[in-house]
């Protein structure tokens, strides 16, 4: 009697971890569909991998891909498709998960149009253009000295430079005694004003603390006559 209820145990037992395994092998057909972040657009021909080693395929015309017999649980999913960032998330599959599980990829943003015109000063120039004795310069331990103020304060105060109020209280650089006659602004070698309906860059709002040199000019340097005759201010960013 003993014998045969250890064997009935044993028997349940075993069929417990059978149906546990067979539980935790459960597999279904999964149905990923890819949208364009933020948008309703579907991802068609994105490049599915699943957990680096299952090639899924490439999504339809409706941005979705189906997974066939894939294991219950949790998964990475990698997607590659043109115009659109390289994705790589997780999601999870199983008796209540609806079908599609959405995901969404973010778009590559379109490359912006450079808001300057490009001059021909360089970073590596600087020292050159300081050894001419043609303007008024400041070098990065000088700007890290001025302890984080905002431009306008030290070319006024360290340069003696004229800072005139814009029609909104900004602090522009002004010709000497020409108060309304700002100064080109050139920043990492792209002239940023003058420049189309650009208006000259707020120096409040410029701090030395984000700058490695400035270079302030009250005669055009030759590489900037084409800029206007109200002096140029060149600033370099860390």
């Amino acid at each position: 009697m003993r014998i045969t209820h250890a064997l009935y145990l044993l028997s349940a037992a075993a069929w417990m971890f059978v149906a546990s395994e067979a539980h935790a092998q459960d597999v279904r057909t999964v149905v990923l569909r890819f949208r364009k972040a933020g948008d309703t657009v579907a991802i068609r021909n994105a490049q599915i991998t699943i957990d680096h080693t299952i090639e899924a395929g490439v999504t339809d015309s409706l941005g979705m891909v189906s997974i066939p017999d894939l294991e219950d649980g949790g998964h990475i999913v990698e997607a590659v498709a043109r115009g659109y960032q390289a994705f790589f998330d997780k999601f999870t599959s199983g008796p209540g998960v609806p079908m599609p599980i959405d995901l969404e990829i973010l778009a590559f943003a379109p490359p912006t149009k450079p808001k300057g015109v490009m001059t021909t000063l360089t970073l590596e120039g600087v020292a050159a253009r300081r050894a001419k004795g043609q303007g008024r310069f400041f070098t990065l331990a000088q700007l890290k000295a001025a302890d984080g103020r905002p431009l306008a304060n030290l070319l006024k105060v360290d340069a003696g430079a004229g800072i005139a109020t814009g029609p909104n209280g900004e602090s522009f650089l002004a010709a000497s005694g020409r108060a309304t006659c700002y100064a080109a602004v050139i920043r990492d070698g792209l002239r940023v004003y003058p420049f189309e309906n650009a208006a000259p860059p707020d120096l409040d709002k410029i701090f030395t603390d984000d700058l490695s040199a400035v270079e302030l000019y009250a005669t055009m340097p030759a590489e900037l006559r084409d800029a206007g005759s109200c002096g140029a201010l060149v600033l370099w960013r860390r």
